[in-house]
């Protein structure tokens, strides 16, 4: 005990030691810190210091930057002022000098007038290119192989027949000096028939019948506008008429070069390696007025090409150029023919993938050379004097190509932004473009023609085997039901058009029926038309119109005017006094169409010319509007004219009378009078909308569609669009009942399931039990074979279910409603079929349901099947007979895609 007190005392003594000492040193630290404080603050300072010279420096350096910067500014402004002083007495020394070509200019036209010389510029003449002493007109002009410059400059060259035109003999008189007056030349307008280039501007006289004039007495041939400025001296010196070939770079006009060639049309889009290996087509070529035309030749030695253009291509074009060929371009060609053969391309559509390519086969390489070097110096001489793309119209697909209704399209109409309606061999159809919904208008009757009337919200169609027309108010092209009115009288009709009379006060409605036209005052009654005359015309009626409270109508070699109220008689719009227009009625010629450019002149389209008339019927300008090809259409939309030939759409300014574009499509028909709408015959049917770039916006929003999605619609057919038919819903119940009915019927209706991927589904309770316990014998055999969405359900017990008894019934699952699990369809289950084959079972998905089948694309809820038990196919009830209707397979024709179930393995079930 006691050496226990002894430690006790010992360790208290310790630890009070220990504390004293441990207050001594807390005690000492504390003042120690106090002693460090000015040490640290120094330390501080010093790091202040050294980041403050840091900062002073970099602003020493930015504000010497900055001098920098503005030292070299006030250099490059003084520069600046000097280049503009420089620039200003350039543009005068410029002003001063176009002056002096102006004066130069006027003193060479008087000199010429006076000495009545034809010589052209030559710096108009092709530019540098052909002053180069290798140039391809020097060669061409040397070469024997190729058609003389001078061929084609004397009409006896091409023996034409001619048609004179008393009025159009005029007599050119020199500059009245003070000399003999030179023979004026005897100017009378003549059909050529074969291609001609006018002496004057040595450009090609375009068109049918009546391309130019010809002196009589030297054979001077040239344009109507060109013989103002032909020669005054008759007959023309030999040495004057062989200008030089070559095209004005500022005013896009003239010739540069022509020879035969051998041509064959591909399409880059759909290659067509057949194309060559059939052979090639004779052609005369001709780079004129920054365009090459193809004329077919027949084959023979002495044929001559004919004056319809087989085709034309712009180099203004954006995707023009000009290539030459490798052996794997042209895999059939002849290894010979290879080195000879150029590719000319000029776009098609308005996508880039689209482009139209002609193949060209030239008599040698030489000549290919030749041709490929003036092509792509025209090209370069385009680009450099920039001259404007006078082009109008951008074709676009309007919708997808794969839509069945558009192959069988007759006609169509845009009715507003986003909506198309189409009439074909099934009926009329509104398409909205954006949200791919298609509605049926009335019923399945082939429609010929449409016609919208916005003021009276009607629109009219000729439709059926008996060509009726048949009014439909505008509510119907939402998908509401509504009546149609239908025109008793108009049985056999040809054509329809509606129009404002009295300024607007009355709508019309004219229905042609041969040499008969009815017209119709659309009201609000409830008819909604009333018969207010009956017009007889001279001839069939093949075009149309309704002009200021007159219908014009067009007949072979004429068009008359009807006054639509009141009484009036008619008047020709072609004078019978007018002789310049007699040849007309000489040859019978189709009414196209006619324009009415303003009050007092109208523009009259024939098959083989247009003509301007003023309001009387007289003519109203001495140029005529020359087609390149056979029109077998026209479309008018202020103020431009769509010719429409067979291989192409030729477009003209009415009020300049210019060919401003040629869009290269082959087999194109406008499905409306504007022409924006046009259906493509090639191999794929297309629908295309012409887009005008000058208009404000778009009549028709087109969804852009890439190339490649474009291209997997047409080639892939699961990535196609999915386009939904809205139905009315009296169509929706009698389908449904016939669906009762039958059987077979109602297996088409319902809709194939989509990401099908599980085997059953039995509901809930008793029913997952029951698929739990079935016996599962994998064939491993057989784990390759394709499942393509067809299931046998195996046996639920061992020994074979009573022939006749449903699996349905016998499991007791036919009580159950199926509405818990949002199943639209009982699955029933035919015992007696499991050992004669597989049972194919449907299942629901989020893509379809079964009972979504009935009416695709419809909005009506699920609940509506519901109520009615007469009519769903959800309460049908099992039955004791071994054939019932199973459900529809997933097996489609066109999905053969492999389903998963849960894991990589494609298994099979054996029953």
């Amino acid at each position: 005990v006691s050496d226990e007190k002894d430690a006790r005392g010992y360790l208290q003594a310790l630890a009070s030691k220990m504390t004293e000492e441990l207050e001594a040193l807390r005690n000492s630290s504390l003042g120690a810190r106090a002693t460090d404080m000015p040490w640290k603050m120094r330390r501080f300072a010093k790091l202040d210091m050294s980041a403050r010279l840091e900062l002073q420096s970099a602003l020493d350096a930015e504000i010497r930057a900055k001098q920098a910067i503005q030292d070299e500014l006030n250099k490059v402004k003084a520069s600046c002022i000097s280049t503009e002083c420089k620039l200003q007495e350039s543009e005068k020394k410029n002003m001063e000098l176009l002056a002096d070509i102006e004066r130069l200019k006027k003193e060479t036209e008087e000199l010429r007038s006076e000495k009545g010389v034809k010589h052209q510029d030559s710096q108009n003449s092709f530019l540098a290119f052909l002053n180069a002493p290798t140039s391809a007109l020097d060669q061409f002009e040397r070469s024997p192989s190729c058609i003389p410059a001078n061929k084609g400059r004397r009409v006896t060259d091409h023996p034409p027949r001619s048609i004179h035109t008393p009025t159009m003999r005029t007599a050119y008189v020199g500059s009245g000096l003070s000399a003999p007056k030179p023979k004026a030349h005897q100017f009378v307008v003549k059909s050529f028939n074969t291609p001609t280039k006018c002496n004057q501007c040595t450009s090609l006289m375009v068109g049918l019948i009546r391309q130019g004039c010809t002196c009589e007495v030297c054979g001077f041939s040239c344009h109507v506008t060109c013989a103002d400025k032909a020669p005054a001296v008759c007959p023309i010196p030999p040495e004057q008429t062989k200008g030089p070939l070559g095209i004005d770079p500022q005013k896009g006009i003239g010739t540069a070069y022509e020879g035969h060639v051998r041509v064959k049309f591909i399409f880059l889009k759909v290659p067509k390696p057949a194309g060559v290996k059939k052979g090639w087509q004779r052609a005369l070529a001709v780079i004129c007025d920054f365009k090459l035309f193809l004329y077919d030749v027949a084959e023979g030695k002495t044929s001559q090409p004919s004056v319809v253009v087989s085709q034309v291509i712009d180099m203004r074009d954006e995707e023009f150029s000009v290539s030459s060929v490798l052996a794997s371009d042209v895999i059939h060609a002849n290894r010979k023919d290879i080195p000879c053969i150029f590719r000319v391309t000029a776009s098609q559509l308005s996508a880039s993938s689209n482009k139209c390519s002609i193949l060209i086969l030239a008599d040698g390489e030489n000549e290919k050379s030749k041709w490929v070097g003036v092509l792509n110096e025209l090209h370069r001489i385009l680009k450099k004097n920039k001259l404007k793309d006078r082009s109008v119209y951008v074709p676009k697909e309007a919708y997808d190509s794969t839509l069945p209704l558009i192959k069988t399209t007759q006609s169509a109409a845009i009715i507003d932004h986003e909506r198309i309606a189409l009439g074909n061999e099934e009926g009329l159809f509104v398409v909205h473009v954006t949200k791919d919904e298609i509605i049926r208008v009335g019923d399945n009757k082939k429609v010929h023609q449409i016609e919208l009337i916005p003021s009276e919200q009607l629109i009219a169609v000729i439709s059926g085997r008996n060509r009726h027309v048949r009014l439909f108010p505008m509510a119907a092209l939402d998908g509401r039901e509504t009546e149609f009115y239908k025109l008793a009288e108009t049985k056999g009709c040809q054509s329809i058009v509606s129009g404002h009379v009295r300024h607007g006060a009355l709508t019309c409605l004219c229905v042609a029926m041969k040499r008969q036209v009815l017209c119709y005052e659309l009201n609000q009654s409830k008819t909604r038309h009333k018969k207010i005359k009956e017009i007889q015309v001279q001839g069939n009626v093949q075009w149309m119109s309704i002009f200021s409270d007159r219908l014009c109508v067009g007949y072979q070699s004429g068009f008359l005017k009807y006054p639509l109220h009141g009484e009036g008689s008619p008047y020709s719009l072609l004078h019978p006094d007018d002789h310049t227009l007699s040849f007309i009625s000489q040859q019978p010629t189709d009414a196209i169409c006619a324009v009415e450019i303003s009050n007092k002149e109208y523009l009259l389209c024939f098959s083989s010319v247009g003509v301007y008339v003023d309001c009387q019927g007289r003519r109203s300008r001495q140029q005529e509007l020359m087609w390149p090809a056979t029109p077998s259409s026209c479309c008018y939309n202020a103020p431009y004219l769509s010719v429409y030939s067979e291989n192409a759409i030729d477009i003209f300014d009415v009020n300049s009378m210019e060919w401003i574009q040629t869009i290269p499509l082959k087999k194109v028909r406008p499905l409306n009078t504007e022409g924006s709408l046009n259906l493509l015959g090639l191999e794929t049917v297309r629908l295309i909308y012409f887009k005008n770039k000058m208009a404000e916006g778009d009549e028709l929003v087109v969804p852009e569609t890439s190339d490649n999605s474009r291209k997997q619609m047409v080639r892939n057919i699961n990535n196609k669009r999915r386009y939904s038919f809205r139905v009315p819903e009296e169509e929706r119940m009698q389908q449904r009942r016939e669906m009762l009915r039958d059987p077979e019927m109602r297996n088409k209706l319902i809709s194939n399931p989509t990401n099908f991927n599980h085997i059953a589904h039995m509901g809930p309770g008793d029913g997952i039990q029951i698929l739990k316990d079935l016996p599962m014998n994998l064939r491993p055999q057989e784990s390759r074979t394709v499942f393509s969405g067809s299931v046998s359900i195996p046996s639920i017990t061992k020994s074979r279910t009573e022939p006749g008894r449903s699996m349905s019934a016998s499991s007791g699952l036919a009580a159950r409603s199926s509405a818990q699990n949002g199943s639209a369809l009982r699955r029933e289950f035919s015992g007696g079929s499991y050992g004669a084959k597989r049972q194919p079972m449907a299942s629901p998905s989020d893509g379809s349901l079964s009972s979504g089948g009935l009416d695709q694309g419809s909005d009506a809820p699920t609940r509506d099947y519901e109520r009615e038990d007469s009519d769903s196919p959800r309460h049908s009830t099992a039955s004791n007979s071994s054939n019932l209707s199973s459900p529809p397979s997933p097996v489609s024709p066109h999905k053969t895609k492999s389903l998963s179930l849960e894991s990589s393995d494609h298994v099979s079930w054996d029953s």
